[in-house]
């Protein structure tokens, strides 16, 4: 699938060939975007500067591999890693120099990454303002992911920073998962939340899960309504960029990539 109808682009995170795999197992960063490319050289993928969440970023030859394997991609996205989840400008204009480096034009944000963890956390809008124009000037536009309840993060982001991502450089990621997961909206909470910031949303997380964990199962082995995510998306006009992030079981990845892809195409395909 990587381009069709509706319009967004589809990629897969490397994410899931490191997280609850054995570590005997790991390729090397830009292994792990061959091996998604392998299986349709129109994908997209969405990285990370490490193998996981502690680990200093790559760099030297394992950042050059990194950026020639990503230059392969239709488009990169940039994942913040978790070193960096917390309120810290000057990493943050770091992540945003790795993003424009491997040729990523979104970075994915989570909340603590602009000190957000709670309702009436201080929140240094000038300077998150200052950030989203370095990204700008390097051509990275930053995105903020939903954690599970976001509602009152995401509006409070949109209501202070401003809500046309195009005006701002900082838009929203919806992450499926996540969303299912919540329970500050009522009825259909994917779609609910789509609908909230259709006209901020820039970058999707796709992963599936039973409403009860936060699984990053392949797309149809949990309980998303994906027909109905397809059907709001088309609605909505989206045509950013979707990625899928499935990680955490004992599966192999690229197996469960491909499988997503197939169900996604499927539904997109019959979704006229």
């Amino acid at each position: 699938m990587p381009t069709t109808s509706p319009s967004f682009r589809v990629g897969a995170s490397i994410w899931g060939f490191f997280n609850g795999q054995p570590r005997s197992s790991w390729p090397s960063i830009a292994e792990a975007v061959d091996s998604i490319l392998s299986l349709d050289a129109e994908l997209g993928v969405e990285v990370w500067a490490s193998r996981e969440l502690a680990e200093p970023g790559a760099m030297g030859f394992e950042l050059q591999s990194l950026t020639e394997a990503a230059s392969r991609a239709e488009f990169v996205s940039v994942h913040v890693r978790g070193l960096f989840w917390r309120w810290d400008p000057a990493k943050l204009r770091d992540e945003i120099d790795f993003a424009q480096r491997v040729g990523a034009r979104t970075l994915v944000l989570h909340p603590v990454c602009f000190g957000l963890r709670r309702p009436g956390d201080p929140f240094d809008v000038d300077e998150v303002r200052r950030i989203a124009d370095y990204g700008r000037d390097r051509n990275v536009q930053l995105s903020m992911e939903n954690v599970r309840d976001s509602i009152w993060v995401l509006d409070r982001l949109l209501e202070e920073i401003g809500p046309d991502p195009e005006a701002t450089n900082l838009g929203i990621c919806i992450d499926v998962g996540h969303a299912h997961l919540s329970r500050d909206i009522e009825e259909d909470r994917v779609c609910g939340y789509l609908d909230r910031y259709a006209d901020a949303l820039v970058h999707l997380h796709l992963h599936d899960n039973r409403g009860e964990r936060d699984e990053h199962l392949a797309l149809g082995e949990g309980t998303v309504n994906w027909a109905g995510v397809v059907d709001t998306l088309r609605s909505n006009r989206f045509s950013g960029t979707a990625v899928l992030e499935i990680h955490g079981s004992e599966e192999p990845t690229l197996p469960a990539i491909e499988r997503s892809v197939a169900t996604l195409c499927e539904l997109v395909g019959g979704a006229d």
